[in-house]
């Protein structure tokens, strides 16, 4: 944020940046106009949670918002706007006479989005610990937002490499009928053996990894095909293989299913799949001192000096015991707001109790083991960790080896983590109080 502070001082109007943290796209200015110094922590730690939270337009105003039937006019959708004091204390809002919503839940929804340990939330000029950070609702579309707590940064920066790893194809392809969904699956798996049969004639090798899904059948929530009831799906069939030539002979091979396989099938959504390469990405941290920046032809040294060798790291997770409040089930979804997102192979579910009453009881039920056999489906390496945020009443939990190498490396039909959120909001909380106990209509 500095250089992008830098370039302000020095009369720009338009700043194009290497590659740069989202959030300092906003802190970066309030450095210019309040003249923070780079070792006032706490408010650059305020600064980037503000950058944070509008860096991605409309989910902080409705957008992607667990309660999506409350919010006004999806069509003309209000982006949101910060209105931050010098002391680093800000309020979030939208433009007028637009659609949206700006609430408690959805600025709590998208402080959680995509975050690890929310104790150390490391960006370039500060690391950001949110465990205690305050959502309070001040008026209509009005939320005032404080708390954040800043450390010195590391002494690195993190740059986000990819590399070539082979190629993919996939399709999508309706199939309506009885047993849609085993029909489809059994046209998918029929096409890749024969292909496999064809690669073996050509000294190619089998496919290195495939993935079928047949979504309207519950595939995304671990569901068993075999047992599905489903009369429409669309079977989504991708494979990944080291050969280009490989990938290119399976296009060709899908169309025989429309006459040579089970019945239902009729056409490819988008045409035939086309061979587009697999993207990796490898994450590495790197010295600050090998970076060299200008601004404006000139170098630029940062002015802060101090560094964290350490990274801070939030608590091992402590298993509480459940005590039974009542008898009523509910499932998690009338309890608490959930939203979910991805970084590389790991998705973040974050989870925030609707009133802080609940925050007992969802922290003794929602327990790493309990989102990992849940989730189980995600994958057999599956890894979850538990993170609290006390501030807000909220659950952080990071998924690792979730997503199948995540982003376009994967094969899932979601490869950024963006529908956990919605699939764990069936989890079913059990033994509790009525609802009008936790101020919940």
């Amino acid at each position: 944020a500095e250089p992008i502070a830098r370039a302000l001082d020095d009369g720009a109007d338009i700043i194009i940046t290497g590659r740069c943290v989202d959030s300092a796209l906003v802190l970066g200015p309030l450095i210019h106009k309040f003249g923070w110094k780079m070792n006032e922590f706490d408010k650059l730690a305020q600064g980037s949670l503000a950058g944070h939270l509008v860096e991605c337009g409309a989910q902080c105003s409705g957008g992607n918002f667990t309660d999506w039937h409350k919010v006004p006019d999806f069509s003309n959708v209000g982006f949101p706007i910060v209105d931050v004091r010098p002391d680093g204390m800000f309020k979030v809002t939208k433009s007028v006479n637009t659609g949206g919503l700006v609430s408690f839940g959805t600025v709590a929804e998208q402080m959680l989005y995509e975050i690890g340990d929310p104790q150390c939330y490391a960006l370039p000029d500060v690391n950001c610990d949110f465990t205690n950070v305050s959502i309070k609702e001040v008026s209509e579309n009005e939320v005032e937002v404080s708390g954040a707590i800043g450390r010195a940064p590391s002494s690195t920066y993190k740059v986000s490499a990819t590399y070539v790893d082979g190629y993919k194809a996939t399709s999508m392809a309706p199939m309506i009928g009885p047993k849609a969904a085993q029909k489809g699956y059994l046209n998918s798996i029929s096409t890749i053996k024969r292909c496999e049969k064809v690669f073996a004639k050509m000294g190619l090798g089998s496919f290195e990894e495939y993935n079928i899904e047949c979504l309207g059948s519950g595939s995304n929530y671990g569901k068993d095909i075999e047992s599905s009831e489903a009369r429409e799906v669309v079977v989504w069939a991708s494979v990944r293989h080291k050969k280009k030539a490989a990938i290119e002979a399976y296009a060709k091979e899908i169309a025989g299913a429309s006459t040579g396989m089970a019945p239902g099938f009729f056409i490819m959504i988008g045409g035939s799949p086309r061979s587009t390469p697999i993207l990796r990405y490898k994450p590495f941290l790197y010295s600050k001192e090998l970076v060299d920046i200008t601004v404006n032809d000139s170098e630029f040294k940062s002015s802060n000096t101090e560094f964290s060798l350490t990274q801070p790291q939030s608590p091992a997770e402590e298993i509480v015991s459940v005590i039974n409040e009542g008898e009523h089930s509910y499932r998690l979804e009338e309890l608490a707001y959930l939203r979910s997102g991805d970084k590389g192979d790991s998705a973040n579910l974050g989870i925030i109790c609707r009133d802080k009453s609940l925050y007992d009881a969802l922290n003794a039920r929602l327990t790493s083991a309990a989102v990992k056999n849940h989730l189980s489906h995600l994958g057999k390496d599956l890894v979850v960790t538990k993170y609290n945020l006390p501030g807000v009443g909220a659950f952080n939990f990071v998924l690792d080896n979730a997503l199948g190498g995540g982003g376009v490396a994967s094969l899932k039909s979601d490869p950024q983590g963006k529908a956990i959120g919605q699939i764990f909001s069936d989890f079913v909380v059990e033994g509790l109080k009525e609802k009008e106990c936790y101020n919940l209509k």
